[in-house]
């Protein structure tokens, strides 16, 4: 070998490594988010502002009977049909949220959105992100609950709640047409073809159901009948007359019978949980959260199962409370705000110690009792599938309409911004006989092996 061959190659900065550095985009990359899936079907709404009340009371005319029997000949007289009413009772609650900022973060920041530097626009986004998602979860709320209150409902395999919802209860497409004879017989408009030959009944429901059912003969894809312009928003397929929509919304994570459940015995702040940024990547690709924060939650003895019984990529529910309301004593409550669903990245077996896949993003930071902070529970996923065939199931008592606030700085330094909303309304039972929804199991993947949990 040559002199040339032996040193021509020679690059005295190969094995430099200090003179890299590390460089972050400024620009934010907001992920893609599933909007306003629910909240378009209740635009039936009563003004409680100008009544000067909490609570309504909507009265209903009912149909007078209609009598066929004969009259006679020469009859002169008879009585007078009789009409009566029922009522509904709406009443408004207060929701709302808030982000904030001290003036020196907005000083340092090299964080952008949409090219322009600073915390303000960022915290606006997120604001209006956050006002979107809590009214659409108190429509999905809303309907899941009232078909529980008033009955309109069926469970798979004809249990009579939560708790009886086992993995060989999926969804039968056929329950649909069930659905449609019992609209039928009740007289809702869409199921009786009033208006036009083209009617169909709406139903929002789970991928899992919708995996589910794609082997049916009658059930046929969105791309083979649909008019691109004609489609609904997240419309995915039919069966018959009623046209499927899917949502992860409608998977009610670990609310059904409990496998594992254990207390929360350290206290969780806003932004722990996730793995440490700086040592583990999550999926081999993301850096999660802040070097600063808990990188894990610490559990207690289990009163529920093992922590053998969570394995890696397991999505299992922190909560502050449970209910019993719908079948499984000491169930999840799918209606508290609090109330996280994650996917486990790291179990340390040893310590009880969980990561999750994303931090913990508000503080769980308030005694339980006993030293517990809030639980985790893996159950059964209950999927839900409502089928609505008009917009009056529901009604929207608005007294104040959602708004936004920036309230003027008000420390001595006048640095702390403040953004928020907040909305005085209330989603009440009107007419649910329109609607209608089906629990029942159904298939779940995030990664790996599908399953039904």
């Amino acid at each position: 070998m040559s002199d040339f061959d032996t040193f021509y190659g020679s690059n005295p900065w190969a094995n430099l490594d200090k003179n890299e550095r590390r460089w972050y985009d400024p620009n934010l990359v907001e992920l893609y988010r599933q909007r306003s899936v629910f909240s378009g079907t209740i635009p039936f709404a009563k003004d409680m502002k100008s009544k000067r009340s909490r609570t309504m009371t909507i009265t209903q005319l009912l149909d007078v009977h209609p009598d066929s029997s004969p009259l006679s000949m020469r009859q002169l007289w008879m009585p007078a049909a009789h009409i009566d009413s029922r009522a509904v009772e709406v009443t408004f609650n207060r929701y709302g949220g808030k982000v904030a900022f001290h003036e020196f973060d907005d000083l340092i920041t090299y964080w952008k959105k949409d090219n322009k530097a600073g915390i303000r626009r960022i915290l606006n986004g997120a604001l209006g992100h956050h006002m979107i998602d809590v009214l659409d979860i108190l429509a999905r709320n809303a309907y899941i609950k009232g078909a529980l209150d008033s009955g309109f409902n069926l469970m798979s395999g004809g249990g009579i709640d939560f708790s009886a919802l086992g993995t060989a209860d999926v969804f039968d497409p056929k329950v649909a047409m069930d659905v449609w004879l019992g609209m039928s017989y009740r007289d809702v408009p869409a199921a009786q073809g009033v208006n036009g030959a083209g009617a169909s009944i709406l139903a929002y429901t789970s991928p899992g159901v919708i995996h589910d059912i794609q082997g049916d003969e009658s059930y046929k894809a969105a791309v083979e009948y649909a008019n691109p312009k004609m489609a609904t928003k997240y419309e995915a397929g039919a069966y018959k007359n009623v046209r499927f929509q899917q949502t992860p919304k409608c998977t009610l994570y670990n609310c059904g019978e409990i496998i594992a459940r254990a207390p929360v015995s350290v206290a969780i702040s806003a932004g722990d949980g996730s793995p440490d940024p700086t040592a583990t990547k999550v999926d081999g690709t993301y850096m999660v959260g802040q070097d600063g924060m808990t990188h894990y939650i610490t559990l207690g003895t289990f009163t529920t199962g093992l922590i053998d019984d969570l394995a890696v990529g397991d999505v299992i529910s922190i909560h502050a409370s449970t209910t019993s309301a719908w079948g499984v004593t000491d169930g999840v409550n799918f209606q508290e705000g609090k109330l996280h669903n994650l996917r486990i990245v790291s179990i340390d077996t040893d310590n009880g110690r969980l990561a999750f896949d994303r931090p913990v993003m508000v503080d769980f930071t308030t005694d339980l009792g006993g030293g517990t902070f809030a639980y985790i529970t893996k159950g059964r996923h209950i999927h839900t599938t409502i089928f609505v065939a008009a917009p009056t199931g529901l009604v929207s008592g608005i007294a104040v309409p959602p708004r936004t606030h920036t309230p003027p700085p008000v420390d001595d330094f006048e640095s702390i911004y403040r953004f928020s909303w907040d909305a005085y309304l209330g989603h009440q039972l009107y007419q649910p006989e329109v609607f209608e929804v089906v629990f029942s199991a159904g298939s779940f993947r995030y990664k790996g092996n599908k399953v039904i949990q």
